[in-house]
């Protein structure tokens, strides 16, 4: 994946937006703009958002401490480029689908989180993990659709138009 200093640069932005974004809605329990972020960013940038991600993930890890919980998010947050890039045919431009899509990961969250408690304490303990948190999951899943449905078509238009002045795609 060659990328020029160009995207480099925008996707080190990116990165560093996902960071703000979550920093900045810290305060209210399980509603945040990542999963907007790297949906949107995957449906434009394809793999090259893994740099961005990589880097939201040290940024978290420096600004709080690297923690067993880093595990999840270097589990999370890839899986959901992947899995945009996988689905993006059926995603692209329906911002219905996408706020369905975002939602469902926003529930599917928890589950996503616990694995790496499966090698911690056993499938029993990550099981338990995750339904104690599903409340927060629900809450999630709903954050994100409305995010997605409100927010997910300026977001993708703007980083568009981005690329057509700066790096001429």
């Amino acid at each position: 994946m060659k990328i020029t200093v160009k995207e480099l640069v925008i996707l080190s932005m990116l990165g560093s937006l996902m960071f703000l974004g979550q920093y900045i809605f810290q305060f209210i329990p399980n509603i945040e703009v990542v999963s907007l972020f790297i949906i949107i960013f995957s449906l434009i940038y394809r793999y090259k958002i893994l740099y961005s991600i990589t880097l939201f993930i040290m940024l978290m890890g420096i600004f709080y401490g690297f923690g067993l919980w880093i595990l999840g998010y270097l589990i999370i947050w890839p899986l959901l480029c992947v899995m945009t890039i996988i689905l993006s045919k059926y995603l692209k431009e329906n911002y219905f689908i996408l706020s369905l899509f975002s939602a469902t990961f926003g529930f599917l969250f928890g589950a996503f989180y616990a694995i790496p408690y499966i090698f911690v304490g056993g499938a029993s303990l990550a099981f338990v993990y995750w339904i104690s948190g599903i409340v927060f999951d629900i809450i999630h899943m709903i954050g994100n659709f409305f995010i997605m449905l409100f927010v997910g078509k300026t977001l993708y238009n703007i980083i568009v138009k981005i690329n057509m002045l700066y790096l001429k795609l």
